[in-house]
């Protein structure tokens, strides 16, 4: 394997975990970082590293209940080896039978049951001549020899987990069906969503569906309850108006046209969703 890059790996995973927090939040999953140490330099291969490692985290906040948390930690290595160890810890349930999950890391992954969750540990290969760590010191920003793809990373995943036309198009790789069902929802969403006082039953009531069948539907296809998939459509559209150079909202306006009665409930649930105050998107 050639090690192009020597950087330091804790920002590199602080920015990775960074950019699913967004996801997680979607899910109702908190996801946190917790590197053991300040700095890490090593010689490693990026585009491996971070291309499997987002997807097994992907993977996992994809299948850990709402309401759970995950922690993602990485230590000090030994001069004398030559690999770090990224921990990876899920509560609320066992994911360590799931294939898609094991499946995600091509090599270097051991896989633990926890009394209440998961710990996923994954062997990263570096070049331990080239190898520091440092216990105290300051956060170092992303360093300059790999911003450009860091950049692509996180544009790509907020391109497929923050976009309902991504997740119909998700559904309708599963079969017409799932796709019929999914852009169903959406339009009757969409129809609402400047009613406030649209909710889950008034769905469940336009897709023929009680509320524990709507739930399965919704959760099975999107990896969200169906009043978490409501907002997150409301908040997705919000993003649009703001950032739409063909109308001139501001974020009160805004707001009230996605359905939120209350400015400040908006503004909270706006950067859970996407990471940023809606007045920063406004011109």
């Amino acid at each position: 394997m050639d090690f192009d890059v020597q950087a330091d790996l804790i920002p590199l995973f602080r920015g990775l975990v960074t950019g699913l927090v967004p996801y997680a939040q979607a899910q109702d999953v908190e996801l946190t970082f917790q590197p053991k140490v300040e700095t890490l330099y090593a010689s490693y291969n990026p585009q491996k590293v971070l291309s499997e490692i987002t997807m097994l985290l992907s993977r996992v906040i994809t299948f850990t209940p709402q309401s759970y948390q995950i922690n993602v930690s990485i230590g000090g290595c030994d001069v004398g080896i030559d690999k770090c160890m990224l921990v990876i810890e899920n509560t609320g349930v066992n994911l360590s039978k799931l294939g898609e999950i094991i499946a995600s890391v091509s090599g270097g992954l051991s896989i633990e049951e926890l009394p209440k969750g998961t710990r996923f540990v994954v062997e990263i290969p570096i070049a331990e001549e080239k190898m520091t760590v440092n216990l105290n010191g300051k956060h170092n920003l992303l360093p300059k020899q790999y911003p450009q793809y860091f950049s692509t990373i996180h544009k790509r995943l907020t391109n497929h987990f923050d976009n309902t036309d991504k997740i119909q198009e998700a559904a309708e790789a599963k079969g017409s069906e799932y796709g019929v069902f999914m852009k169903k929802v959406n339009a009757v969403i969409n129809a609402n969503l400047d009613n406030c006082g649209f909710s889950v039953d008034g769905l469940a009531d336009a897709m023929a569906l009680s509320r524990a069948q709507l739930f399965r539907k919704v959760k099975q296809l999107t990896q969200m309850s169906p009043s978490t998939y409501i907002k997150f459509t409301r908040l997705e559209e919000a993003k649009r108006l703001l950032q739409s150079k063909k109308v001139d909202f501001n974020v009160t306006e805004v707001s009230y046209s996605v359905g939120f009665s209350n400015v400040s409930h908006f503004t909270r649930s706006f950067k859970k969703q996407f990471g940023m105050n809606p007045s920063s998107l406004v011109a």
